[in-house]
C-alpha cells in the first residue's frame, strides 16, 4: 500500500480517521469485544455527526448503534444498517483472538458497503497477513511507544 498520510498521537490518529471517512455517512466498526470497543468510540467522537454501529466479533446479530452523548460516545441499541464504510480494528487480527483473515473475508462479503478501512496498532495486519488477504481501501497503522516513570 502507498503511504498517503503521517500520522502523529492521538490527536494525529483522530484527524487522520475524519480524513478517512470524510465522504461517509454510514460507518460500522467491527472489532473484537471489549479491547477494540473503546477504540471504536474513540475514533467515532470527531465524526458524531454520522450514523456508526459496532459489530463484536463476527457476530452481526449483536450490532450496536455509537451514540453521542455528554459525556462522549457510549454504544447504544441494537441495530443493523448498510454502510459507506466498515472498518475492521486491529484487535480481530491478535492472534489470541483467533479470526483468521478468511474468516473475516468471508464475514464482510455478507454486508454491503462501498470503503473498507483497517485501523490497527503495531503493523498487526501485516503481520497476521491480513494486507495481503482482505481488501482494503487504506489502512491506518499507529505505532505506540512510551515508558513507564515512577520515583
Amino acid at each position: 500500500m502507498e503511504k498517503i498520510q503521517e500520522v502523529k498521537g492521538l490527536g494525529g490518529m483522530l484527524n487522520g480517521f475524519r480524513d478517512l471517512v470524510k465522504d461517509d455517512q454510514k460507518i460500522i466498526f467491527v472489532g473484537s469485544p471489549g479491547f477494540c470497543t473503546p477504540f471504536a468510540l474513540f475514533l467515532g467522537y470527531p465524526v458524531r455527526e454520522k450514523e456508526m454501529a459496532f459489530i463484536p466479533g463476527l457476530d452481526s446479530e449483536k450490532a450496536r448503534k455509537l451514540v453521542a452523548t455528554e459525556s462522549g460516545m457510549e454504544l447504544g441499541e441494537k441495530c443493523s444498517f448498510e454502510a459507506d464504510a466498515v472498518v475492521v480494528l486491529g484487535g480481530m487480527a491478535m492472534p489470541k483472538i483467533g479470526v483468521k483473515a478468511e474468516e473475516m473475508a468471508d464475514f464482510l462479503a455478507k454486508m454491503k458497503y462501498k470503503k473498507l478501512i483497517g485501523v490497527c496498532f503495531m503493523s498487526i495486519f501485516e503481520k497476521a497477513g491480513w494486507c495481503q488477504a482482505l481488501k482494503f481501501d487504506s489502512v491506518m497503522n499507529i505505532i505506540i511507544e512510551g515508558d513507564i516513570s515512577c520515583r
